[in-house]
């Protein structure tokens, strides 16, 4: 590599570096203002915030019907398939009858 170019590249880096501490500071100085406001992140994960209430989350009854069905249809249709593999064996593969 030239000088010049390992120079930009360091430059770059150096911007980058720069950009993502000044986006940390500004994410620790809104953790801060939250947590002042008695808004913390406990809250927000538990469902209990203010900015929460009146919307409808999805609960664990509605998850635990979702999945069940989902795995009803994947069993249905695993079944089907090795019914059908096996159906498509037998005709390729026929017994052959000697009790004649």
């Amino acid at each position: 590599m030239s000088p010049d170019r390992e120079a930009e590249a360091s430059e770059d880096m150096l911007e980058s570096i720069d950009e993502l501490k000044e986006r940390l500071s500004s994410m620790k100085r809104m953790m801060e203002e939250r947590k002042q406001a008695g808004a913390g992140t406990k809250d927000l994960f538990q469902g209990h915030a203010t900015s929460l209430h009146g919307t409808n989350m999805i609960d664990g009854n509605f998850l635990s019907i979702v999945f069940g069905g989902s795995l009803v249809v994947i069993l249905s249709v695993s079944i089907y398939a090795f019914y059908n593999l096996y159906h498509a064996v037998l005709k390729k593969f026929p017994s052959q009858h000697t009790e004649l």
